[in-house]
């Protein structure tokens, strides 16, 4: 009985995991494998807790019962309870573990793949780079693997880019180099510096077109594209890596801004031209401008990913100040004892402007 019940349970596996968004201060924007799925330049991300927004994933991997009729393995996915399409990607992910774990290829299995974001998904709020994270912690807890977090971020990659960088505890690099080795790797860990990063939602729905579709597009017919990846990328990378040795926040908050600048300038260059900024977007720009401004320093950095949502990164120390000054300037209906300068901001609103929620994350481990 006891042989019987431990081969029923060789035949099932289950695993559970948590996986979070990252934000790219230096932007993954183009590949230079399409299959790979590797990047024409390095990224550098912070990792963000999973307090509030996150992936939850769920497997169970089951043997199918011998049958002449099933020949294949089954792979059904849901996402907040809707049943998905099973993407070529998703599907390139199993086979990396059959790989490893050779009897999966000796019968047919079902992979039963339940998902959860807490967060609008497909907007520009980095749910790909978490949902592919957490799958793939998922099946390695199933499979009692044990990888290392380069392989784990190596596989990551192959679902969905930048999820190789939400393997990663706080501070870290993708790095083009190795093709099929391609990983990101730790620059510091979530406790280096004090960083807190505030997402501002302004738009809940699916974007036009994809991260995926759109740098391949730029690729092909942005001018200012290939100017980027030869002249611009590498001189961001040293400036930031300068700023973190140094927590130079002043160093930092600018270039920052001007890779997220330089970023949708590529965009706008693409033809048909892309846009993922929306009028919300642009006034939170002039926020952060406005606040600098009046303090007369950098303290509050801005950086959209391929989306209308806002990430504004600033130190610790600073948060309740910048907490204060968005809840005022957007959520606050009543003007009443206001400073004039934040009236005067609030006047530049856009007329019906919507600003769904703020949320405010410090630095997280990867996922797990």
């Amino acid at each position: 009985m006891e042989n019987e019940n431990k081969k029923e349970n060789d035949e099932i596996y289950e695993g559970k995991s948590i996986g979070p968004i990252n934000i790219a201060l230096i932007k993954y924007w183009g590949k230079d494998d399409e299959k790979l799925i590797t990047p024409l330049n390095n990224s550098i991300s912070l990792t963000l807790d999973t307090k509030e927004f996150y992936t939850e994933t769920s497997i169970k991997i089951t043997k199918i019962k011998e049958s002449k009729d099933q020949k294949e393995d089954i792979i059904e996915l849901t996402i907040n309870n809707e049943k998905s399409k099973i993407t070529s990607r998703i599907k390139e992910i199993i086979n990396q573990f059959k790989i490893l774990k050779p009897e999966l290829n000796k019968n047919p299995y079902s992979y039963i793949i339940k998902s959860k974001n807490t967060f609008p998904i497909k907007s520009g709020c980095a749910s790909s780079a978490s949902s592919m994270s957490s799958l793939v912690i998922c099946i390695n807890k199933a499979l009692k693997l044990n990888l290392s977090k380069d392989k784990l971020s190596q596989i990551s990659r192959i679902g969905s880019g930048s999820a190789c960088r939400s393997i990663i505890n706080g501070i870290s690099e993708w790095v083009k180099e190795g093709k099929n080795n391609s990983h990101a790797i730790q620059l510091y860990n979530k406790d280096y510096w004090k960083l807190n990063v505030m997402l501002i939602i302004v738009n809940q729905n699916k974007k036009e077109i994809s991260s995926s579709d759109g740098m391949k597009l730029s690729k092909e017919t942005s001018d200012f594209f290939n100017y980027r990846i030869k002249f611009i990328v590498d001189k961001h990378i040293n400036e930031i890596k300068d700023s973190l040795k140094n927590k130079n926040f002043e160093k930092f908050g600018k270039v920052i801004m001007k890779e997220s600048n330089n970023f949708h300038a590529v965009c706008r260059d693409t033809f048909p031209t892309i846009n993922y900024l929306n009028l919300e977007s642009e006034f939170i720009i002039k926020c952060v401008d406005e606040i600098n401004k009046k303090e007369n320093k950098i303290i509050c950095a801005y950086t959209f990913d391929a989306g209308a949502n806002a990430f504004l990164i600033f130190e610790e120390e600073n948060r309740d100040l910048i907490n204060n000054y968005f809840d005022d300037i957007l959520f606050l209906e009543n003007d009443n004892d206001l400073s004039d300068f934040v009236k005067n901001v609030k006047s530049k609103k856009p007329v019906n402007g919507k600003f769904y929620k703020k949320v405010i994350f410090e630095l997280g481990d990867g996922a797990y």
